[in-house]
């Protein structure tokens, strides 16, 4: 395995099972995050469908996956990661959990309909984001799709939020204006890679995925249930999230990037 910037020894148990790594609140009562789940529907899983939870975390998403029937592999370089997600995975003896680098998959060639790849791209190593990628087409099978999916957005982190910090506390809100700053802050521990529409487009492109399709979610506040928005609802909230939502307006103010790539 290639030598990562950050440790394996890290992303340890403490790390997954706390707030800096989204959704603990959902994964405490079994559940998925608000933001995992729209993930979830995009892949649509079903019975007979193989699917590759690639840097699989915590497990919860891979569990939701195996309960719609679909045939789950999994893998991370994180052996606590390993570890809790086959914990999660018990009632599931046929799921194939690995320890391993995404730019060396265990796996042959058209082996998978899907790929995940849910908030993992924006901690690798830059010069490890197209072999990456790269791996996740030649394990796909012809007419199957790898979905990304990462936030911070780079352009939401540089520019949006310098702009609209100093609004959200004019509004009242300085409790979760601190809260996001002392995320970002955490971030940068984490965090060497973060992606925007126009490089996550460019790097799947690169990997071998012809005219992928890369979006930023227009849900900018994911629905409400992102724990560092709690309480963050007025009038004018709901007004500047409609605006912040809008074409190219979210390119700067939307935070979770997604793509998709389908293996022709």
């Amino acid at each position: 395995m290639e030598q990562q910037s950050i440790p394996p020894d890290v992303y340890d148990r403490d790390y997954f099972l706390s707030e800096i790594c989204e959704g603990f609140e959902e994964a405490q009562r079994g559940e998925v995050s608000y933001n995992k789940a729209k993930q979830v529907r995009i892949l649509g899983p079903k019975p007979g469908m193989k699917i590759l939870d690639a840097g699989c975390g915590r497990g919860e998403t891979a569990l939701a996956l195996a309960k719609a029937g679909a045939q789950i592999c999994g893998l991370d370089y994180s052996p606590d990661a390993v570890e809790l997600t086959k914990e999660l995975l018990a009632d599931f003896p046929d799921a194939d959990i690995r320890v391993g680098s995404v730019t060396d998959l265990p796996w042959p060639d058209n082996t998978f309909d899907r790929v995940q790849f849910s908030d993992v791209i924006e901690h690798l190593d830059p010069p490890q984001t197209v072999p990456a990628l790269r791996e996740f087409h030649r394990v796909l099978k012809p007419g199957g799709f790898l979905l990304v999916h990462t936030a911070p957005n780079l352009l939401f982190m540089k520019y949006g939020w310098p702009a609209i910090r100093p609004v959200v506390r004019l509004t009242g809100h300085g409790e979760i204006a601190d809260r996001v700053d002392y995320w970002f802050e955490v971030a940068e521990d984490y965090h060497v890679n973060e992606q925007s529409v126009f490089t996550l487009r460019r790097n799947l492109r690169e990997a071998g995925f012809e005219d992928p399709y890369v979006w930023i979610d227009p849900d900018v506040l994911r629905g409400g249930r992102f724990h560092l928005l709690q309480g963050f609802e007025s009038p004018l909230v709901s007004f500047g999230k409609r605006i912040a939502a809008l074409r190219p307006i979210r390119l700067f103010l939307g935070n979770d990037v997604l793509g998709v790539g389908v293996k022709k």
